[in-house]
């Protein structure tokens, strides 16, 4: 839900504006009323009251957290009546009968992502209703299904953009499956596809409880989009759900007057539930791991196996997992959790436990797992120790583990309400001076925002407010966390003395990781992170159960076995020695992407082809040109950077795949723009496998209240920035990023825009000092000299998500963050192609260069046909859409896989809310072809635009300086490599482009 603000606050920042001018003109050095004494001694509830009223009238309060309260305040109904709507009266997707319902038993409506379903909900009382939804998701996708909800055309709140509909991951429970060396793998899982009846949930999990929507008496509309995932709906239902958990005291008291058949404690039998053995879990990626502990079952020093819950998969909100166990003997029973949790600077964990759906007394809704370094066993139990016993039927049953943020909802949102106060303080702070820092001159801060000091006190009792409540609830005062508030609190009290120090200190107030702002910011993360590492429970009636941790003894045993056995180990031994019909490669990648690469290898291509493939970790890329010197290159290598195809092709160490048979028919489902770096003379020397992309960041929020659209072009950009400006805002491009060196990648892209080129037809010289290439030079320069972009912004992500830079230029990196680690931004933030310049045709044309990693075979490989083979298969489609969702199930929603692949991209793991947004970004790739001593072009176009930026030099100047030096140094290096000879062109050096790559990577090019 977007708030626009009201005319009235444009004229109040006006009138601010112009009292800045007169305190600059005005300006003296009087004090402002008001001792220190007096200040500190301000009555809190006034402050408190006071930064209500100032962030409620400029801030922005649309999450449900905020809009629930106002319901509450109002005293909206939660009325008791039901109302079902069935597929009949729903239009849109597909109605399928009752023989495609998936044993539904009637109509069905099959929605695919994008489609809209709407809905009349008539209802006879105007109040608050939970949305609860009969679905069956389909397997057509491992992206868990998403929606889209409006009602009367509006979004009630944020979350509203982006509903998860839960879905249960049934994991393998086939044989055991290990690896060529016979360490154990992780056992797939598969979605389970079933009916189930949920009522829409708060994707942050602050609410364990259905969200609520309000409804007007009559008709309302309501129209869901899917925008992730395959289903099929039966009912929708409107109505009100009531919690009924209950003490456990109450919880005894109804056991023991229920006159149970046995209500005496259960079987003395242990049942032991190994926690790596998960039946169901909420996401694919909640994985097990192997912990070489001799206490930890099972175990072997040989081989890794998987004996214990990784609790680092297992830590994010919304995560579950179910465990299925018999009892034999009805009664009372504990339960008892072995248990590690090193992790979260001491923070304790909270787990909800339930049996059998059910959480059976309020106690264990947030159960909280303290900080402990080793192994422990924590048997569930209260304040004074004792341990809670549940009563358990004779028969099966299933324990389920779940992690929520429902105990720390108040803290994190008031935090967050803390952390707008401080944001829209200094707004108001910065209009009036302007953003200058001048520790000499006197603001009059008071003068102009006369409750600026009763704010500030309401921000530092608001810290001290919620810091006391984080400690009741840890049951710790000296946790990391409480001593970033009181360090936040602290530097808050500092300006509270005398305001007059804000605009010289706003590095301490909201600017940077140790400002107030940034202390509170580094807190939010810990509150909602719950790892916890699980190797048993137990579920026994009381009795001694094993220690949590080895003896000394088997410890040291245990130790010296595993130290001797790595002398023998067929990992280390066998990976020295490759033998005759073993494909050796290098990637440059992480341990575990290697593994999951391998893994695929091992299971699809080396029995489809009977080609033996032999991973290796590559660390460092130098090792190539050092092995190649040592005739000691393996046969190929993956993930090798962009930069470094050229050079080794001019060396003449790897292979030309162009000659290879399949070559074109391969390249067709790439970008031919892709290939461009990888060119050399008549050959490609490398395969693309990932690019990067650019994107145009915009919140929607703002740009609404400032009345403006989101910049398709760079004249739009230009007329946006003193408007953006006018509100202590501005725009972000990467050329304005904290590195100082301007690379190609932030460059070109104004270069190609303007129809400007790098090199004239030989090669042999730039061309940046000409038509179009100049004009982007110039622009490039004007946007920090003539338009005031900021020259440095550190972290384009937290700018943009503070409102400081409400519109940006970001990449692939930025859409994750926005997406997993700003859940208060859900629906504000939308994503469009780069600015771009209009031509002559009125085609905006949004040239840029996509950079990423590539495969390459070795010259030397005596198995050149088979690496080729691997890389054919490598590169598909399929096998590149197949490992992103590998990654994402062994790794993780936030680890999204980039093909370079289109088709790969377009069926893989990436969320489809910004696939159209890239590809259509993707259709504009350029980059730069490689030219012996291009280098020197690279850096001197950098050098000249920090001098025309930093050292204010003109930038015809700063340009022809440039151009000089770079023609000097491309001579000499054609020179070196034979295409020069005193002085004159001996053979031509043809300079891939756009224009002319088809003629190496499609067949009809030449």
């Amino acid at each position: 839900m977007t708030t626009k603000k009201k005319a009235p606050l444009r004229i109040f920042g006006l009138l601010l504006m112009a009292a800045a001018a007169a305190a600059l003109y005005f300006g003296s050095n009087d004090r402002p009323a008001g001792s220190g004494q007096e200040r500190s001694g301000a009555d809190p509830g006034h402050s408190i009251a006071a930064l209500e009223t100032f962030v409620t009238a400029n801030g922005e309060n649309s999450s449900y957290y905020h809009v629930y309260k106002k319901w509450e305040e109002a005293k909206e109904a939660v009325p008791n009546r039901q109302y079902n709507i069935p597929a009949a009266a729903m239009t849109g997707g597909k109605v399928y009968g009752r023989s495609q319902s998936e044993g539904y038993g009637s109509d069905v409506v099959y929605l695919e992502p994008k489609e809209v379903l709407t809905f009349d909900a008539d209802v006879a009382e105007q109040g608050l209703y939970e949305i609860w939804i009969d679905y069956y998701t389909l397997d057509k996708t491992a992206l868990n299904p998403e929606l889209d909800v409006e009602i009367n055309g509006k979004y009630q709140f944020n979350e509203m953009n982006k509903l998860n509909l839960a879905i249960d991951w049934k994991v393998n429970d086939g044989s055991r499956k290990v690896d060529r060396f016979g360490d154990e793998l992780t056992p797939k899982s598969a979605i389970m596809t079933r009916w189930r009846s949920e009522g829409l949930a708060d994707p942050n999990y602050f609410f364990t409880e259905p969200l609520k929507f309000l409804l007007h008496k009559g008709k309302n509309s309501v129209r869901i989009t899917l925008n992730e995932g395959y289903i099929l709906v039966g009912k929708i239902e409107l109505k009100n759900t009531q919690p009924s958990a209950v003490t456990y005291n109450e919880y005894r008291a109804a056991l023991e007057g229920a006159n149970l058949e046995d209500s005496k404690n259960g079987s003395n039998k242990v049942i032991t539930i190994e926690a790596e053995q998960v039946s169901l879990k909420s996401r694919q990626s909640i994985r097990a791991k192997y912990v070489r502990d001799p206490q930890v079952t099972p175990y072997a020093y040989k081989h890794r196996v998987m004996n214990v819950l990784d609790g680092y998969s297992f830590g994010e909100s919304g995560d579950r997992v179910s465990y299925p166990f018999t009892v034999e003997e009805s009664g009372y029973y504990e339960l008892t959790f072995k248990y590690s949790q090193d992790t979260n600077n001491g923070m304790p964990t909270n787990r909800r436990i339930e049996i059998d759906g059910e959480v059976p007394f309020k106690e264990l809704e947030h159960y909280a797992f303290h900080y402990s370094s080793g192994w422990k066993n924590e048997t569930l139990q209260d304040e004074n120790r004792v341990p809670y016993q549940i009563y358990l039927h004779k028969g099966e049953h299933t324990l389920t583990l779940s992690i929520d943020n429902a105990k720390i909802r108040e803290i994190y949102h008031e935090l967050l309400r803390t952390l707008e106060a401080i944001d829209i303080t200094a707004q108001h702070v910065n209009r009036l001076t302007g953003g200058l820092i001048d520790k000499e001159r006197t603001w009059k801060i008071e003068t102009y925002i006369p409750e600026i000091a009763a704010y500030l006190q309401g921000i530092a009792a608001k810290i001290e407010e919620q810091k006391l409540a984080l400690i009741a609830q840890t049951q710790s005062d000296d946790l990391p966390v409480i001593t970033e508030l009181e360090i936040a609190e602290q530097l808050i009290r500092e300006f509270i003395q005398d305001p007059e120090q804000l605009p010289h200190y706003m590095t301490k107030f909201n600017e940077g990781p140790s400002s107030a702002y940034g202390k509170i910011k580094s807190v939010l993360p810990m509150l909602v992170y719950n790892p916890l590492h699980l190797d048993k429970i137990y579920v026994h009636n009381g009795g001694e159960l094993p220690a949590p941790k080895a003896n000394l003894l088997t410890r040291t045993v245990e130790n010296t076995k595993a130290f001797f056995y790595t002398f023998a180990n067929p990992r280390y031994v066998q990976a020295a020695e490759i033998d005759d019909d073993t494909v050796e490669i290098w990637v440059n990648q992480s341990r575990l992407y290697v593994e999951i690469i391998q893994r695929m290898i091992d299971e699809e291509f080396t029995p489809e082809t009977g080609i033996k493939i032999n991973l290796s970790i590559l660390p460092d890329e130098n090792k190539i040109v050092l092995s190649n010197a040592a005739d000691s290159t393996p046969d190929a290598a993956l993930g090798v950077s962009h930069g470094r195809p050229f050079e080794l092709a001019l060396r003449g160490i790897i292979e030309n795949l162009r000659t290879y048979d399949g070559f074109y028919e391969l390249a067709e489902q790439y970008h031919p723009g892709a290939f461009i770096p990888f060119i050399y003379d008549e050959g490609v020397y490398a395969f693309p496998e990932t690019q990067d992309v650019k994107m145009l960041f915009y919140r929607k929020d703002i740009l609404d209240f400032l009345g403006e659209e989101p910049p398709e072009t760079w004249d739009d950009v230009v007329s946006l920035v003193p408007m953006l400006q006018k509100y202590d805002m501005n725009f972000y491009t990467p050329l304005g990023s904290d590195n100082a060196y301007k690379g190609f990648d932030v460059t070109t892209p104004f270069i190609y825009q303007f129809g400007g080129q790098l090199y004239d037809e030989t090669g042999t010289k730039t061309v940046i000092h000409k038509d179009g290439a100049y004009q982007a030079f110039e622009f490039m320069t004007d946007l920090f000299t003539v338009y005031n972009v900021p020259v440095t912004t550190s972290e384009f992500f937290q700018s943009f998500r503070n409102g400081k830079t409400p519109v940006g230029i970001g990449d692939a990196n930025t859409y994750i963050q926005l997406k997993h680690a700003a859940p208060e931004l859900a629906g504000q933030w939308g994503i469009l192609p780069i600015p771009g310049v209009k031509n002559k045709a009125g085609i905006i044309e949004r040239w840029d260069p996509t950079y990423g990693s590539a495969s390459i075979i070795f010259k030397n490989s005596d198995k050149k046909e088979a690496a080729w083979e691997f890389i054919k298969w490598w590169a598909s489609a399929e096998t590149q859409s197949a490992f992103s969702y590998n990654i994402q199930a062994t790794l993780g929603d936030k680890f999204l896989y980039m093909t370079a692949n289109l088709e790969g991209f377009e069926n893989s793991a990436w969320p489809s809310d910004s696939k159209d947004v890239i590809l259509e970004q993707w259709k504009w790739i350029q980059a730069t072809g490689k030219v012996p001593g291009d280098y020197v072009l690279e850096r001197e176009i950098s050098n000249a635009w920090n001098q025309v930026v930093f050292d204010k030099q003109n930038p015809r100047i700063a340009i022809d300086n440039a151009v000089k030096i770079i023609n000097r140094e491309l001579e000499r290096k054609l020179n070196e490599f034979g295409y020069i000879e005193n002085g004159n062109m001996i053979k031509p050096y043809v300079v891939p482009m756009l224009e002319n790559v088809e003629n190496w990577v499609r067949t009809n090019g030449k």
